[in-house]
């Protein structure tokens, strides 16, 4: 069965921004209760899904999303619409002022909501083979690469910040990746970047379980 609990944020992160953990279990059948709280197009999406693993992340972290959101704004849950921008950045069809985004990586999803401004969150496993000095002339800009990253682990702290921080502007990641610049200073991000369309945006190192790590970003709308 999987459990979700509310995070603890750094202080300095706006009382106004939330994030839930959900612990997921892969191996359990798919509820039916889950199952039909999503619309067809949600259900379609995660039925393409070959792997049972990869089945139970789409449809019980969107079900939860759906949940949360429905507490939220005092709606049923399996009636809320959505729709996404250029990008496939979802949000709620409706005249809240609620933004929220999602990420998922092996047993964890993390669900983030902001009343104050655009929202991003990632989560990534450290357990992983990475190039990283070739997919860090892709990934990293040559003000980031001084930092000196030398370990998976800090490519991926890094990477999650970075992924976070898109999310949160609402871009496409592959093409705004040597856009921004993100320098780390403890658990605060400072973002420098080099477009005219950049928005002010913060991000944080957030809780992760071991072995994983996790970013949090959100758009400063002043």
């Amino acid at each position: 069965m999987s459990t979700i609990q509310r995070l603890s944020l750094s202080t300095d992160v706006p009382t106004n921004i939330e994030v839930w953990q959900l612990t997921l279990n892969l191996q359990m059948p798919v509820s039916h209760l889950d199952f039909c709280l999503l619309n067809e197009s949600e259900r379609n999406r995660a039925l393409r899904f070959r792997a049972h693993e990869d089945q139970v992340r789409s449809i019980v972290t969107r079900a939860a999303l759906r949940r949360l959101l429905a507490q939220k704004i005092m709606r049923q849950p399996e009636k809320l619409n959505f729709v996404t921008n250029e990008y496939g950045k979802p949000s709620l069809q409706s005249d809240t002022d609620i933004q929220f985004n999602v990420s998922h990586a092996g047993c964890f999803a993390l669900l983030a909501f902001s009343t104050g401004g655009s929202i991003g969150v990632d989560i990534e496993s450290c357990n992983r083979q990475i190039d990283i000095n070739g997919l860090g002339k892709y990934v990293f800009t040559a003000l980031e690469r001084k930092a000196k990253i030398k370990t998976t682990t800090d490519f991926i702290r890094h990477w999650v910040a970075k992924e976070a921080i898109l999310k949160a502007w609402g871009v496409g990641i592959s093409e705004h990746l040597q856009s921004i610049s993100v320098l780390h200073d403890s658990e605060r991000y400072r973002v420098v970047c080099d477009r005219m369309d950049c928005p002010t945006i913060n991000g944080w190192a957030i809780e992760a379980p071991d072995d994983y790590a996790a970013a949090l970003a959100v758009v400063n709308r002043d």
